[in-house]
């Protein structure tokens, strides 16, 4: 029954991972790009709404506006790499086929990548906000999202299985 329940959290948060890394932050990329975010909003940014959200998080980490390559890929990671991944984790868990060995090995391989990225910028944040003007607090609250889905997608899958009986 646990099981069944996260599998109704999980689901959404994961859709909106793939909204995110699939449709959002393409936008971004192909409407507005890092060289716009430097201009700031009388640059192409300022021109569409994805533009002006990425406006909104350079108040909270100005960095964005010069982000180095490293950074960059590290974002674009989640769309390039991530993305089809959070697609498919939703698709398996409405179909309840998230018990197959296939998915439970590739799903830990990319939850490791993922935490990997997370941890790496996260610990970037951490070490640089003083230089970098972040806010810390808003920062974990706007990527905390990600961490969440890693545990919970861990947890669901090795921790609250859904009974043999209901398996398939």
């Amino acid at each position: 029954m646990l099981a069944r329940w996260l599998d109704w959290v999980l689901i959404p948060l994961l859709l909106l991972a793939s909204f995110v890394a699939l449709v959002y932050a393409p936008m971004f990329y192909l409407g507005c790009g890092w060289d716009g975010l430097a201009l700031g909003g009388d640059g192409p940014c300022g021109q569409d709404w994805v533009g002006r959200a990425w406006l909104g998080y350079l108040q909270v980490e100005p960095f964005y506006a010069q982000a180095p390559l490293w950074l960059q890929l590290v974002n674009e990671l989640d769309s390039y790499l991530f993305g089809w991944f959070y697609l498919l984790s939703a698709f398996m868990f409405l179909t309840r086929r998230e018990g197959r060995g296939w998915y439970r090995s590739l799903a830990t391989f990319m939850a490791g990548m993922m935490s990997y990225a997370m941890t790496l910028y996260l610990s970037w944040e951490f070490l640089s906000h003083r230089e970098t003007g972040a806010q810390l607090d808003r920062v974990l609250a706007y990527n905390g999202l990600w961490v969440v889905i890693i545990l919970l997608l861990l947890a669901r899958l090795f921790v609250f299985q859904r009974p043999p009986a209901e398996a398939r």
